[in-house]
């Protein structure tokens, strides 16, 4: 077991992403992955390395030669052998924190069993599940046990070239999602201390020296005090403050920061200035992505968790969203006071700029100040929360209170359809399929699923139970791959025009990518593997950490183009 230190040596890089909060949430999870050939395998070597807590094989196959030639996680020796334990034995090689199991049984096996069988335990012990290369009638199922209980699920499916990853999760909250917003900074509503700040500094007493290391949100708040004073009646220099400018009205404002000065300004300060009128001088505004967590009716009230049977302890995900709304009810609650006349706790940071090291201290103290109230008045309203829902009063730490104020910004909500709710109906939008450039690869990859349930194998692939490929290919597998090509073009262009309504045959798949998905047999490389290993690790990382925004929904990657297709289906 290591130690703190030596794990903060271990995983330094990583920690500069997601921090102790994210590593702690990596390390208490369990994955759940059902198959183990490459694609499986090179997608938990992605999450073992960076140390989750928990790692759960469920598969029946055993090693091949074809295995020993794709799979970097076999070796030769290990022919004949379970796959999924050769599997874990290896990849806890690469960090011996990581606890392994492997379960020698069929996925379809496990997804059906129930009480207290080792699959089923295993499964609802997970935190996350990832289904590598399966069958669509398992797919659904699997889709339908983790939608119940608001557990994640990846699906992935690897053809040649190809590959399909579609990720799924009925509710998933982010505190810290590290989406780009521009700095909160108030200079079009500016508090309190922070009047009082830009009124202590008196730019006609200072020399030129001193002028050019101004923090330029003072320099634009005095323009605009200036601005209202020129627009407005005599008297306090606040009493006309503008809340909003037209465009030509903030064209004028940079003349008036220009002339500030008695002295030339040509200074950095002076072109930032100018240069932040426009994103900055707007209307104070709660990002959209609030309003919609806000006015969500999870967060109208303080449901009560307290009791154990409401509890799923194996399900990081539903505690997460449970602690998530609780601070959320507090943040609505927030807003809606006097004290934050409708807007959200100040996150206390301010970005870089041209400025001394004592003026900008100076004004990072009054925004870390105004910060600090803040979460002061925010934990108010979250204690009010925990007595409605009757939870202690220390249920969150004010750590958790901290970052969530210093969030609030940039919290964000996504809720995604379930697999097998898309297979039933079909894709929910097309069109974005089609402008993202995916709808072709989305087709071939569902059409080759309906071949797989007519056939019980897939296209260009010999049958379970008939000779192995290389034994084909003396008899015909050129015809084999022709005749598939023939039926998986019928299939991809019936299942277009149920899609889309019409009967006409609009839209035919081309027919040379009809060909590679045929010729590939559904086999798997390593390269493609390794790639698409990648992508489903950072989605995995994204669920189990709750930060970052996951996708939502589907990525498939064109090895042949080199290119990663996203959209929502």
């Amino acid at each position: 077991m290591r130690s703190d230190t030596d794990k903060a040596q271990l995983y330094d890089r990583q920690l500069r992403l997601w921090k102790k909060t994210g590593q702690a949430a990596l390390e208490s999870s369990i994955v759940c992955v059902l198959g183990s050939s490459a694609l499986a395998s090179e997608s938990l070597k992605n999450l073992v390395l960076p140390g989750i807590g928990e790692m759960i094989v469920i598969d029946d196959a055993r090693v091949d030669e074809q295995d020993i030639k794709t799979n970097f996680f076999v070796r030769p020796d290990d022919t004949g052998k379970p796959r999924a334990c050769c599997v874990v034995e290896n990849l806890r090689e690469l960090n011996p924190e990581v606890r392994g199991l492997a379960i020698v049984a069929s996925p379809a096996a496990a997804v059906q069993a129930s009480g207290e069988q080792e699959p089923a335990a295993a499964l609802d012990s997970a935190s996350l599940v990832i289904c590598c290369n399966q069958p669509d009638s398992l797919v659904c199922e699997l889709s339908r046990k983790c939608s119940e209980t608001g557990k994640p699920l990846i699906v992935a499916t690897s053809a040649g070239f190809m590959s399909r990853i579609r990720t799924s999760v009925a509710e998933h909250a982010a505190i810290e999602s590290h989406v780009d917003e521009k700095p909160d900074l108030r200079i079009m509503c500016p508090f309190a201390s922070l009047r009082d700040h830009v009124d202590s500094i008196d730019l006609s007493a200072l020399d030129q020296t001193d002028i050019a290391h101004v923090p330029y949100i003072v320099l634009i708040i005095k323009a605009l005090q200036k601005f209202a004073a020129g627009n407005g009646d005599s008297g306090s220099r606040w009493a006309n403050y503008p809340e909003r400018l037209t465009r030509n009205e903030k064209k004028e404002l940079c003349n008036v920061i220009r002339h500030l000065a008695s002295v030339k300004p040509d200074e950095e300060n002076f072109e930032e200035a100018t240069k932040s009128v426009m994103p900055q001088c707007m209307p104070y505004e709660i990002p959209n992505e609030i309003k919609q967590i806000l006015n969500d009716p999870a967060a109208a009230t303080a449901v009560d968790f307290s009791t154990a049977a409401t509890e799923c302890r194996s399900n990081l995900t539903q505690q997460f969203n449970r602690r998530f709304w609780l601070l959320a009810n507090a943040l609505r609650r927030y807003v809606a006071s006097d004290y934050a006349e409708g807007k959200l706790p100040l996150s206390g940071t301010i970005p870089d700029m041209k400025a001394d090291t004592m003026g900008y201290i100076a004004l990072q103290k009054v925004f870390k100040s105004k910060a600090d109230q803040d979460k002061r008045q925010l934990a108010k309203h979250v204690a009010r929360v925990l007595e409605e829902a009757h939870l202690p009063s220390d249920y969150f730490s004010q750590e958790e209170i901290d970052v969530f104020c210093k969030n609030a910004n940039k919290l964000r909500l996504k809720r995604m359809s379930a697999v097998h709710d898309e297979h039933a109906n079909g894709p929910e939008n097309l069109s974005m399929l089609e402008i993202n450039g995916a709808l072709n690869h989305y087709v071939l990859f569902r059409a080759s699923a309906e071949f797989f349930a007519k056939n019980s194998r897939y296209p260009g692939a010999p049958a379970l139970n008939s000779m192995d490929k290389e034994s084909l290919v003396a008899n015909d597998l050129n015809a084999l791959v022709d005749s598939d090509t023939i039926e998986l073009s019928a299939i991809a262009k019936d299942l277009l025009a149920k899609w889309k309504g019409s009967n006409d045959g609009e839209g035919s798949v081309p027919a040379d990518m009809v060909t590679e998905f045929a010729r590939s047999g559904f086999s798997e490389l390593h390269n493609i593997a390794s790639v698409s290993g990648g992508v489903i690790a950072q989605e995995a990382i994204k669920l189990i950490t709750h930060q970052y925004v996951p996708g939502n929904n589907t990525f498939i990657f064109d090895g042949i183009q080199g290119r990663l297709l996203t959209a929502k289906v």
